[in-house]
């Protein structure tokens, strides 16, 4: 199994280790939780491109800071006091207790945000790269297979515009889509023979 799914789960922030932990059945906690951690180590030896930091405020250090520049240190003091130096982003992520999102926002958002870029550099790349991959549905390529067995040796002429309408006409009928569609305009078909 890949760890990409599990890794998914965990860097939600509603989720984290601990739901893995108590909904996966046990047989599959450790070795998951394991791979995921070999991924995270990938993340982790990378180095980190720091950005530099935009001064809020200029003033000439040899004057006096004013109000709010000695404020805007206390909150960058305070900002850098939360992060622990020495312990592992990963484990410290695991360690704060989850949280639901507020309901318009996704765990890639909030990965996005300064606050856990600045925190956790490294597990907020690896979040942001895992949680942008798109999720595949098998359906399109359902779908796709059934063209293949409409265009026989005996119908090779047949234009794509032709192939994609048919398809897609097959698909919502076998889906009930069309017959919904259907009664909805209150139309009237005949069955085809």
């Amino acid at each position: 199994m890949s760890p990409l799914c599990a890794a998914a789960l965990i860097l939600n922030p509603a989720y984290r280790t601990r739901y893995i932990e108590g909904q996966w059945p046990k047989k599959y906690v450790k070795s998951t939780l394991k791979t995921v951690s070999e991924l995270w180590e990938k993340y982790r030896d990378q180095p980190i491109e720091i950005q530099p930091s935009i001064p809020r405020f200029s003033y000439d250090k040899a004057k006096e800071p004013k109000e709010l520049d000695e404020f805007d240190q206390l909150v960058e003091d305070m900002c850098t006091a939360t992060r622990p130096k020495s312990a592992d982003e990963y484990e410290d992520y695991n360690s704060q207790d989850s949280f639901k999102l507020p309901k318009n926002m996704i765990a890639l958002e909030w990965w996005c945000q300064d606050a856990q870029t600045t925190r956790w550099p490294r597990l907020s790349r690896m979040a942001i790269e895992i949680l942008s991959i798109p999720p595949m549905s098998d359906e399109p390529e359902r779908v796709f297979s059934g063209a293949r067995r409409t265009v026989s040796w005996d119908r090779g002429q047949i234009e794509v515009d032709t192939i994609e309408c048919r398809e897609c006409l097959k698909h919502w009928k076998n889906s009930g889509i069309l017959n919904l569609m259907i009664e909805e305009t209150d139309l009237e078909v005949e069955p085809l023979d």
